[in-house]
């Protein structure tokens, strides 16, 4: 097996394709991405759980053909790419499920955010029906991709998330300004702006790392 590595506009974040096809099979047929990001949501895959046991992986996104692997920035790639290399191939040399089947549950019942549905209005569905034809495919192609959240007619804003290389990335300011908002305003005058929301356990984190450093700083 020859795994092809590509850069994102994440320096953090690295797309590995292995050259077969990554979700789409048995109990993943149903899914454009997977992303975890923690080493307990990770326990869900057997692949993630051996890519989470190497030092400095702070997330893991698998993709139609791609797994994207994110980590500490102060980590170097030069030291983690023969592990992550080795548990991708030994992984699809042994023909062992991706997701675990006690696991499949808790990841094919989300419906996926893109999926219009009968309660979305005719701008929601507008919106991600553009996300998904115009923005989704461009994003994945750099190892990430996003969710659409919500949409407030009164103010204009549309949340999304993103995901994979996208976070934590430098030029996701960018991607939502001039990708997202550009293109959505351009087609729909109702929507004013793109804002992202964090996931919980990243505003969690967050907190306690702010909390952690006030104290610090107080013991100066």
């Amino acid at each position: 097996m020859f795994i092809q590595t590509t850069t994102t506009p994440n320096e953090d974040a690295l797309q590995f394709i292995p050259g077969v096809p990554v979700l789409g099979n048995d109990n993943t047929s149903s899914m454009r991405t997977v992303e975890f990001t923690s080493p307990r949501e990770g326990l869900k895959s057997p692949l993630a759980t051996r890519l989470f046991a190497i030092d400095g992986v702070r997330g893991v996104m698998f993709g139609s053909d791609f797994v994207t692997v994110r980590k500490d920035s102060d980590c170097p790639w030069q030291l983690m790419k023969p592990d992550i290399y080795a548990a991708i191939m030994d992984h699809f040399s042994s023909g062992r499920q991706l997701i675990r089947s006690d696991g499949e549950d808790s990841h094919t019942a989300a419906q996926d955010s893109m999926n219009i549905n009968e309660h979305d209005s005719d701008i929601v569905a507008e919106i991600k029906e553009l996300l998904e034809s115009r923005i989704r495919p461009s994003i994945q192609e750099d190892g990430g991709d996003l969710d659409f959240v919500s949409f407030n007619e009164g103010t204009g804003v549309v949340k999304i998330r993103l995901r994979g290389a996208c976070r934590g990335c430098a030029s996701s300011t960018v991607t939502l300004k001039h990708g997202v908002e550009g293109m959505l305003s351009y087609y729909i005058p109702e929507v004013t702006g793109v804002e992202e929301v964090a996931d919980e356990l990243e505003e969690q984190a967050k907190k306690e790392f702010e909390k952690l450093e006030s104290h610090l700083n107080s013991k100066d």
